[in-house]
This record gives C-alpha cells, structure tokens and sequence, in this order.
C-alpha cells in the first residue's frame, strides 16, 4: 500500500473542513412580525425544499430583538423593516440588504366613517395638534391615539423618518403606549375612535380594521410599486458581515427570480416590480455590494 504524503493529508483534511461548512444542512433566520407575516414562511418552505436545509426561524420578535439576535450571531440572517442604526453599537456592524418593498397604513375602526387622510393631518395627530375627529370632518370625539413603545420599532422609526425627517420626533404624550403592533390592531378593532400606524402587509389581512387613504392614494401593491403611495416601507434582510456558505446561497435564492417571484406572490411588492424613482439601480447596487448572482 502506498503511503499518504504529508501534503496530500493536508490537502484532504483541509478540503474536508471547506466541504463541511459549505454543506452544512441547518440555517436559522430570525424575522420581525412584519416579515414573518409577509413572506418570510413562502421562502424557508421554498429554499428548503430545493436545497434539503432545514430552517428555523422564530415566532416572536420585532426588528430590535432580530438585529441584536444576528449581532450576537444567535441567528445566521436576520429580516426586518428598518435599517441598522449605526448610532448605536449591537447595530453598526451589521450589514443590510432590500429584498422587498412594505408601507405604512393608517389604520382606524372599520365604523369609523374617515376614508381619506392628508399626510399634514397624520403628523398633526402624532404629535398631538389635531386631537379630535371633527377636525378631520369626523364626529365631534376626541381621537385616541395608539402608538409602539419606544422609538426604534421598525413602524416607529420608519414613520418618523419619513414624515418629520427625524428618527428622534417625540409624538403626543398623551398616547396610549403598546408593546407591539398586534396589540396595536386589537385597540383599533376594539375602538371605533381610535387611530395608529401600521404596516400594509399586517393591516390587509386584519379584517376588523381599516387602512385610509393618504392624500387621496390607497395603500395598494401597484401604487406601492410605482412610488404614487409615498410612505414606502424598505425590508430587508440581516447580516453580521458579508454572507458566507448557507447564508449567501439563500441570500442568492431571494434575490433571484425565482425568489423574487415567490415574494410578489404574495401579495408583497417585490424589488424587480418596483417602478419608482432609483428603483431601477436598486439591484445593480446589491449586487456589486454583495456580489450577488441574481437568476
């Protein structure tokens, strides 16, 4: 029998530990509620199906406890509906990539006789100058204002990035404060005076609330994509550094056609039908940051 020379030993040991990574089998994914609902289970069951991985993901959690997750390396990709903020540390090392496109809806009771909204009279009850329904050609009732606790929600953040262009706005201290955006919807369905932010995805399946118009535009898939709804909403996906292995194989999936499609199927505006301003380089850009292969 031949011996193994010292170097082909190497050779093999080391091929070995690069094949194990590579073919590892398991993958966790954290995601906010947002992403969860909207397309999160659609792509797992996809991915693994195709690739025989098995994916766990959470049940709870909203953007801050997915970014801290993927910060800690608790979770190999993360998925929400904000940026990282680089101002603060468990979050500026933490790479992001769009996938998808959400809004905010304005939601109100179903009995609540208001369809239409102006952005001027959102920012006006948010921070507490238009306090009553009769201002908005409403009923003469005061308007009970439901906001997420804190600021860094993915709603939150998001809603005050772009209506005040400032993430730090503080918003009618006479709100009532939740903890998260499912007990937001429960209050409006509850009360027909009652109003709050959401996201289009979560409010479209809830049939005991209602979404308003904004200055006169539906919160629909189409004027989502084509920007006519301006409130969009980014989602994206979570990274601790540049994604390896597993994670960029399924990162490449979601990004591909295959992905994409999968994502605008359900009923979520996806990136490639995205016909707004800047949309068309929006791609370009992740792929060279990324060096993604989209397919």
């Amino acid at each position: 029998m031949k011996k193994i020379s010292t170097i082909t030993l190497s050779i093999s040991i080391l091929s070995s530990i690069l094949f194990a990574k590579s073919s590892d089998n398991r993958l966790k994914i954290y995601a906010c509620g947002i992403t969860r609902v909207a397309f999160m289970k659609e792509l797992n069951e996809a991915f693994s199906k195709k690739y025989n991985i098995n994916i766990e993901m959470n049940k709870r959690g909203g953007d801050q406890f997915v970014l801290s997750s993927v910060n800690k390396k608790k979770a190999d990709i993360g998925s929400g509906c904000r940026e990282p903020l680089k101002s603060i540390d468990s979050e500026k090392n933490i790479w992001s990539i769009q996938v998808a496109w959400g809004a905010l809806s304005f939601i109100v009771n179903p009995k609540n006789k208001i369809d239409n909204i102006s952005t001027d009279n959102i920012k006006k009850i948010l921070t507490g100058k238009i306090i009553n329904w009769k201002n908005l050609g409403g009923e003469d009732k005061p308007i009970h204002l439901i906001i997420r606790a804190g600021n860094k929600s993915g709603i939150g953040l998001t809603a005050r990035e772009l209506l005040f262009n400032n993430i730090n706005q503080k918003f009618y201290n006479k709100a009532e404060i939740v903890k998260s955006s499912g007990f937001i919807r429960e209050e409006i369905a509850k009360n027909k005076y009652a109003f709050a932010i959401d996201n289009v995805i979560s409010s479209k399946i809830d049939k005991d609330i209602k979404m308003l118009k904004v200055d006169g535009i539906n919160p629909t898939k189409e004027n989502i994509l084509s920007n006519k709804y301006k409130l969009r909403q980014a989602l994206y996906f979570y990274l601790n550094g540049k994604p390896k292995y597993i994670a960029k194989k399924y990162i490449d999936f979601v990004l591909s056609k295959e992905g994409q499609s999968i994502i605008s199927k359900t009923g979520t505006a996806n990136l490639e039908e995205a016909t707004g301003e800047g949309d068309e380089d929006n791609l370009i850009f992740q792929n060279l940051q990324f060096g993604i292969k989209t397919k």
